[in-house]
């Protein structure tokens, strides 16, 4: 009993950032990013390729990329020197930090972006190695998704396999996974140097998350957890499952009927007055 009761504390504490995050849905932005790979890089902090934000409210969208500080700058992306790399770069995750201090009372949403290999630190770092000097997003305004339904659903949400929980729970959901490269092929397309599909890959996978998010907070999202996984044995897992299937509330509603007109002579029989 112990254990399903957490069970429904932790998902009303996952609903409840997520009340949170959408009354605050003007000051709420989401945000992705794609990068060299961090296990064929031979321990070199991975080089950052292009860094996308959403404005949750109104879908617009801000890109940084290498891809396009080349053409900003006019330079042929298919024939940079690694003097190149790091020139284009400094300038994306400069752009990307005035972004970020300008927005600083924005809550910042993201997908697994929270380590040294791939998260915000990941970025930072990689602007420290260029001699730049990053702005600091407060952690209590960053939000990981995969954690926000693994409160409301379990971990059991989604398979790791075979293309990521992100591209698997798409799928699932029959949310466009087009132009979105699983890992490998991002790295495949860094070595490549197709900063355009990277760039798109990112692009495709913050509508991904968009949707997630979306869907999630109109109770819409299918998961593979299973119902007694989500809520717990507990009597109130039990009417929260009945609350979220209207088939068996019309059930319950009908059965709450039978079982009132059929007890009514008893209770008449029992407690009535006497005429």
């Amino acid at each position: 009993m112990f254990l399903t009761s957490k069970r429904l504390e932790e998902r009303a504490e996952g609903l409840e950032t997520l009340r949170k995050i959408y009354s605050e849905k003007d000051k709420s932005l989401i945000v992705h990013y794609s990068c060299e790979s961090f296990v064929t890089n031979h321990g070199k902090t991975p080089r950052v390729t292009s860094i996308c934000i959403r404005f949750l409210e109104s879908a617009q969208t801000k890109s940084f990329s290498i891809h396009l500080q080349a053409q900003f700058d006019k330079m042929d992306f298919n024939n940079l020197t690694d003097q190149d790399y790091d020139k284009l770069e400094k300038k994306v995750l400069s752009d990307f930090y005035e972004f970020a201090e300008n927005h600083k009372k924005y809550n910042w949403i993201h997908w697994n972006m929270r380590n040294s290999n791939f998260g915000f630190e990941a970025i930072s770092n990689r602007y420290k190695i260029l001699d730049g000097k990053p702005f600091i997003i407060d952690e209590d305004r960053r939000y990981d998704f995969p954690r926000i339904l693994t409160k409301i659903y379990t971990h059991k949400y989604e398979e790791d396999n075979p293309d990521g929980r992100l591209l698997n729970l798409a799928n699932r959901n029959s949310i466009d996974t087009r132009d979105a490269l699983k890992g490998k092929d991002e790295a495949l397309a860094f070595d490549n140097k197709q900063y355009l599909e990277l760039h798109k890959s990112t692009l495709r996978k913050l509508d991904i998350i968009d949707y997630i998010i979306e869907r999630t907070y109109k109770n819409q999202l299918i998961v593979i957890a299973k119902k007694k996984d989500i809520y717990g044995y507990t009597i109130p897992g039990i009417i929260e499952i009945v609350k979220n299937n209207w088939i068996l509330l019309g059930i319950w509603t009908i059965l709450i009927y039978i079982l009132g007109a059929a007890s009514e002579p008893i209770f008449q029989r029992l407690f009535g007055t006497a005429s």
